[in-house]
């Protein structure tokens, strides 16, 4: 079983009645590869927080899945966007989307007794932000659902203080979704690529939280209207 999924479900399940009014997502649609940007620049979107596993590749993956490279590319290239990853990931795992990512931040979390630490991968190099970043004693992850994940990824990109250029783009509700909702900025919910290669408790939560959300929303529109 994987342990990020543990951890996520612990911090998740006491809060879920709570997460369920946080789980609307701005936008529905079926992939990346729908995004575009002249898209963003017409919703005013300056700054991408990204979703990994699922929303952009195969779980740990290697790479970003054929079918969306084009757009996600052309993403990237777009003058005026700034990119950053938001993950639940292990060390071994961070270190891999430092590789497959070598342009873009990628922000974990950790409580500490002193704080919030906030740790940043660009390539090769990392560096820590945080109140608790000095002494990094007694390291405890945060996970999504989180605003201040969101949140510290905004201040990487230095939008702290523009949250409404912002946009979060992820597969899973109460994970992604929720933590977009919390920070008070938009979001865009795709369908989960390659669901069959996530551990059999992840593939049994999405589809929990597919169902929950249909019962307390309705099925999901799709597009960027």
């Amino acid at each position: 079983m994987s342990a990020t999924w543990v951890q996520t479900s612990r911090r998740l399940l006491p809060r879920l009645a709570r997460l369920t009014r946080e789980i609307r997502p701005t936008f529905h649609l079926g992939s990346v590869s729908e995004l575009s940007p002249g898209d963003l620049q017409e919703l005013g979107v300056e700054a991408v927080l990204w979703d990994v596993d699922g929303t952009l590749m195969a779980h740990h993956a290697d790479r970003v899945d054929p079918a969306l490279t084009s757009a996600f590319e052309a993403l990237l290239a777009a003058p005026g966007l700034r990119h950053a990853i938001v993950s639940n990931c292990q060390e071994e795992r961070f270190a891999e989307l430092g590789r497959i990512f070598p342009g873009m931040p990628v922000v974990l979390g950790y409580e500490t007794e002193a704080g919030a630490a906030f740790r940043v991968r660009r390539g090769a190099v990392e560096e820590w932000r945080g109140p608790g970043a000095s002494g990094r004693r007694a390291l405890r992850p945060i996970r999504k659902p989180s605003l201040r994940l969101v949140r510290a990824a905004l201040d990487v990109l230095d939008f702290a203080d523009r949250p409404e250029a912002a946009l979060m783009v992820g597969d899973q509700y109460f994970t992604d979704i929720a933590s977009a909702s919390l920070a008070g900025i938009r979001s865009v919910k795709v369908t989960t690529l390659h669901r069959a290669s996530f551990p059999s408790p992840v593939r049994v939560s999405q589809r929990l939280e597919g169902l929950l959300y249909r019962l307390k929303y309705g099925l999901p529109g799709r597009g960027l209207a």
